[in-house]
């Protein structure tokens, strides 16, 4: 062999391999304005859809058809067409490299391991925070239960008083609606949050526009932090931490 093609060939050999690019799986439920009737589905951003990691079933190399709303869609975890998958796209989502799934999704993804190595770290972890409900009472599924009258009261009031807000704003649209309001009473994102933000600041200073009660589904209500619906399912409410323990009381 030539001299330097050998040493070509062990350049190569000690170059590292390209690392695959992974996607981040994330939860949401935000309530009436979840797509679906928040059914087990997926939303990412735009500039994904007809790539390599997200695009129509029918489609398994370039040039990849993009995902139709409403239909299946082919979700791939990790580049060179790996770690995949099909559940039914719903539209544009949260930002780069995010697929962005609902708690129905992972009730039925996590049920068994799934195959994917990416979604089966993602229910190890969905689970383990769930768990740390396990010694708690649910209040949003036992509103009856010690300690949970009062807490469920307060929500459904909330959200009673706020649902004909909600419902005129979605009637109206937001600009004719929140022509004549003072800021605090304005709506934004198809009339679920409020115009101004007022949650926050976290650690990092970042403040964000919060979920407002109306537009939570009935027996769900809004976290603590207006970041979401809480449902009752341990598996979901788990992982947002404080977001939605105030409706897992200490048992007495």
């Amino acid at each position: 062999m030539h001299v330097r093609t050998f040493l070509t060939l062990l350049l190569f050999a000690f170059l590292p391999l390209a690392q695959a690019e992974t996607m981040r799986l994330t939860m949401y439920d935000d309530g009436l304005s979840c797509p679906g009737n928040c059914d087990a589905h997926v939303v990412f951003e735009p500039a994904l859809n007809g790539t390599e990691f997200a695009h129509s079933p029918g489609t398994r190399t370039r040039p990849f058809a993009k995902c139709i709303k409403g239909e299946p869609c082919r979700i791939c975890l990790e580049s060179g067409g790996k770690q995949c998958l099909e559940t039914t796209y719903r539209g544009a989502g949260p930002g780069a490299k995010t697929f962005d799934l609902t708690p129905n999704f992972y009730q039925n993804a996590c049920a068994t391991v799934p195959e994917q190595p990416l979604l089966a770290t993602k229910c190890s972890e969905l689970k383990q925070a769930a768990r740390t409900l396990d010694s708690r009472t649910n209040c949003i599924a036992n509103p009856d239960s010690n300690g949970c009258s009062a807490l469920i009261q307060r929500a459904k009031t909330a959200q009673t008083q706020d649902q004909p807000k909600y419902q005129s704003c979605v009637t109206l649209g937001e600009v004719k609606y929140n022509r004549d309001k003072p800021a605090s009473e304005k709506r934004s994102n198809h009339c679920a949050y409020e115009f101004k933000g007022t949650g926050g600041p976290n650690s990092r200073g970042l403040t964000w526009r919060r979920l407002l009660p109306g537009a939570c589904r009935a027996n769900t209500f809004v976290g603590r932090d207006g970041l979401d619906c809480c449902s009752g399912a341990p598996l979901a409410d788990g992982p947002l931490g404080r977001e939605c323990a105030g409706f897992y009381p200490a048992s007495l």
